[in-house]
């Protein structure tokens, strides 16, 4: 059977779908002969969508991060009667507050590292329907009406810090940029400490 040249070959790939395209580029270097350039086209599409993907993950957790950078406000409160171990919810509140504005502050710089991911990520109707009606959950949670501390406010954080160690777990699994990867994951298991400690505090407070 004779085979095609390079060029042919690269022409009829390009007439494929693209998963198969992906799938037989190692076949086309074996019957081509010889080294085959890399469809560059295809490259760069998987690499834009690759960082399209990325930027959805950034955006996340920039805004998770800074939501809980703002817990510092629920500390000024002074007629909030703590059913627990108050001392604990107040200084875990603190901590959360802490590291969640000094990752905030890394990943600014983190983002301007090759390749940068900067800019919004695309549009999407339902991430904003979902960050519409966390935001409005946690508000309920967080004015205590009734002049009491409810225990729920600890669930809600411990699902908020839960979210951002998934994501950034996720997140390094694609970065190709090292440094970030292993940022991701170092906030990944450091925010998932933290929801183990709200829970535990949760339980804790439940029970006086």
């Amino acid at each position: 059977m004779k085979l095609h040249s390079a060029s042919s070959c690269d022409g009829d790939l390009r007439s494929l779908s693209k998963g198969f395209r992906i799938a037989l580029l190692i076949a086309v270097v074996v019957a081509c002969g010889g080294d085959v350039p890399p469809d560059a086209a295809l490259n760069d599409e998987l690499s834009a969508k690759r960082d399209e993907n990325l930027l959805t993950a950034y955006g996340i957790l920039s805004d998770s991060l800074g939501d809980e950078a703002s817990l510092k406000w629920l500390l000024l409160l002074k007629n909030v009667t703590l059913h627990g171990p108050a001392e604990e919810v107040k200084n875990m509140m603190k901590t959360i507050q802490k590291a969640a504005n000094k990752r905030s502050e890394e990943m600014k710089k983190l983002r301007l590292l090759d390749p940068p991911l900067v800019g919004e990520a695309p549009h999407s109707a339902m991430g904003d329907a979902i960050q519409r009606a966390a935001t409005e959950v946690g508000m309920v949670e967080m004015i205590f009406p009734d002049g009491k501390f409810n225990v729920r406010f600890l669930f809600l954080q411990a699902q908020a810090t839960r979210m951002i160690s998934v994501v950034a777990e996720q997140a390094a699994k694609f970065d190709p940029n090292k440094k970030r990867e292993k940022w991701l994951r170092d906030v990944a298991h450091e925010f998932e400490g933290y929801r183990d400690e709200l829970v535990q505090l949760a339980d804790s407070c439940s029970t006086h």
